[in-house]
């Protein structure tokens, strides 16, 4: 009866079956872009899919690049941040928030600058949403800190 244990060949062949297998995951998502984003299908309103659906309320900012997401877990509160970049100025990022959020029912207060501003909001249930935006040279960076009881 030939030996069950793993050979050097057989580590070999199994770890070359497994990055082939791999691979050939990532061409097809990449030539099948509906299929790789088909399990996800908030993440065209939402930037993050961080803690199942629990924030799918947040707003993405259209066209933005969104970099630095994090979460944390915080005495019974799940804090969600990200930041953006965007050829837009401040006060349309702003706008576009203090908008959106409003139409959520949240309470939204916004101070403005030459430089940009920031934008706090609540709701009823204990969310709340902290936006900082500042002029750099090729247009505004954002802030985002999400935060859900």
């Amino acid at each position: 009866m030939p030996s069950r244990t793993a050979t050097p060949r057989n580590r070999i062949i199994f770890s070359a079956v497994v990055l082939v297998i791999g691979l050939g995951i990532v061409v097809y998502q990449r030539s099948h872009p509906a299929a790789a984003n088909a399990k996800k299908p908030f993440l065209s309103q939402a930037p993050s899919s961080e803690g199942g659906n629990r924030f799918a309320w947040v707003p993405a900012y259209p066209g933005a690049t969104i970099s630095g997401i994090r979460t944390k877990m915080t005495r019974g509160e799940l804090s969600y941040g990200f930041s953006f970049r965007t050829p837009d100025g401040g006060e349309k990022i702003l706008s576009f928030y203090q908008s959106r959020l409003q139409g959520l029912g949240f309470k939204v207060d916004v101070k403005r600058g030459d430089a940009g501003g920031q934008l706090h909001a609540e709701d009823a249930g204990g969310r709340s949403f902290d936006l900082t935006a500042a002029k750099v040279t090729d247009g505004t960076e954002a802030g985002v800190l999400a935060v859900q009881k």
